[in-house]
């Protein structure tokens, strides 16, 4: 596996916080700092492309609901489709773009 690197300059408090963690985990720093590093990274980019979404009881429920008897679209969502529709079929370059949706 190949590897990177990366180095960085913090203030010793930030130093001392750091190893003071890893310590009490028993990792030296620098696993300690890519490991924390990257979790908080992992946790970004699923919030970010919303892989993990978690719904209270209720929250499912009302969710299952919706998607087992959806609402009749209104006149703006009407018009918002009808607006997108025709900026795909005429306001594109790309012909094939927006004749899924018909």
């Amino acid at each position: 596996m190949e590897k990177g690197r990366i180095s960085t300059r913090v203030p010793i408090s930030v130093q001392e916080t750091l190893q003071k963690a890893a310590e009490l985990t028993g990792v030296p720093l620098n696993a300690f700092v890519v490991q924390v590093a990257h979790e908080r990274a992992q946790d970004i980019i699923d919030r970010h492309e919303m892989k993990s979404l978690v719904l209270s009881a209720r929250d499912s429920e009302w969710f299952l609901e919706q998607l087992a008897k959806p609402r009749a679209p209104n006149a703006r969502l009407k018009r918002a489709l009808a607006a997108y529709r025709k900026k795909v079929t005429h306001g594109d370059d790309d012909p094939t773009v927006g004749s899924a949706i018909r």
